[in-house]
């Protein structure tokens, strides 16, 4: 390894040739030449310094909020890709590094949401990227908490879900499947582990945090400060009085702001936290065809399938585009959804996915399979 190269220690070695300069704006930028602000990077460089396949992480979100934060979140800016997207390639891709890898974030199209768009969009991207080793598919969610059993599971907006589990790898398709004779409904698809090299570095994530506490406030407070503006669209956190859980069987009387909701029936939290910094919670992630909204609905998932967490696009990449899934939860699951910490929890997601590719080893990420690794053995 040649910090040389970089002018970082520990990035990985790449080939010197494919570091050329592609822009005039972008010379002077190699070697040991002093570093630029990496949040300007990209309004001053037209062009990434790297070639498409130098890129090893996929990051794909469904939103706009979801992908401010993801550049958000960034160390350095690359620009565009060097070589052009194929013609059949619809996606915008925002280029950069974090931590010690080099990652291509791609969004959904606006207004699209659901796992076909979400395949459509991971098939372009590992085309264009084809040395993409692992993905990341970090966004919003709704929440599942549980009081009521043993192991209860306080999950309240802002915290982050992984998906994780040793039974089914962590996401669940819950809406796919038929239904018995004696009424029971059988899942008939099965989804993907996550890579090996992210399933490691998850537990390593875990033990850390056994010991000491997350970094999602310091990495959402660096971002503000490096982006102030996203304060002022709601990247900040809402506060605990914002946070509310009614009864399931207790439907939205008043709209968007539960104004005129029955405080009484909400459900009792106590204690009360000593803090507001969000808890990360691994556990079953369920995924379907519809955005749930529905409390009832919420409850018949959480008991079939142990989930804590129900999103909409997983199903179209954990069989096609190896990752894990990273959620903010923006919601509960029932008729009291507002849009209010829908930013804040795009920022908190992509604040964990940050850290979590702190634990990912580079040589572990080598191991992995690319596209070209898939599409040569099927020729």
């Amino acid at each position: 390894m040649d910090p040389e190269l970089d002018g970082r220690q520990g990035f990985p070695s790449i080939n010197p040739e494919s570091r050329k300069v592609v822009s005039e704006n972008c010379q002077g930028r190699m070697g040991n030449e002093p570093q630029q602000n990496p949040a300007h990077r990209d309004e001053e460089c037209s062009l990434s310094p790297y070639s498409n396949d130098e890129y090893e992480v996929g990051w794909i979100c469904a939103l706009p909020i979801e992908m401010a934060a993801a550049k958000g979140m960034m160390d350095e800016q690359h620009g565009d890709p060097q070589t052009p997207p194929q013609q059949a390639d619809q996606n915008t891709y925002l280029l950069g590094r974090i931590g010690k890898f080099r990652v291509v974030v791609a969004c959904l199209p606006k207004d699209e949401i659901g796992a076909s768009p979400a395949a459509a969009v991971a098939r372009d991207l590992l085309h264009s990227f084809s040395n993409i080793r692992v993905g990341l598919l970090v966004g919003i969610g709704a929440g599942i908490p549980d009081y009521e059993n043993d192991e209860i599971r306080d999950i309240r907006l802002g915290d982050v879900v992984i998906g994780s589990d040793k039974e089914n790898g962590g996401v669940v398709l819950y809406d796919f499947g038929k239904r018995l004779a004696d009424g029971s409904f059988k899942n008939m698809y099965t989804l993907d582990r996550p890579p090996r090299s992210l399933r490691t570095a998850i537990s390593k994530l875990e033990a850390e945090h056994q010991m000491c506490e997350n970094k999602i406030p310091q990495y959402v407070s660096r971002m503000l400060e490096k982006y102030p503006y996203m304060r002022k669209k709601g990247y900040t956190y809402p506060g605990a009085s914002a946070d509310q859980l009614f009864r399931a069987e207790y439907r939205c009387v008043s709209g968007r702001s539960c104004a005129k909701c029955d405080p009484a029936e909400r459900v009792d939290r106590q204690p009360d936290r000593p803090d507001s910094h969000p808890v990360i919670h691994y556990g079953v992630i369920a995924t379907g065809s519809t955005v749930v909204n529905h409390a009832p609905t919420r409850e018949e998932i959480r008991r079939k399938h142990r989930a804590i967490c129900v999103e909409t696009e997983a199903a179209g990449l954990m069989n096609h585009f190896p990752c894990v899934v990273i959620r903010g939860i923006s919601h509960y699951g029932d008729s009291h959804k507002n849009d209010q910490w829908q930013a804040y929890a795009a920022a908190t997601a992509a604040a964990c996915a940050k850290e979590l590719l702190e634990y990912v080893q580079p040589r572990a990420l080598e191991q992995e399979r690319t596209e070209k690794d898939i599409l040569g053995q099927s020729k």
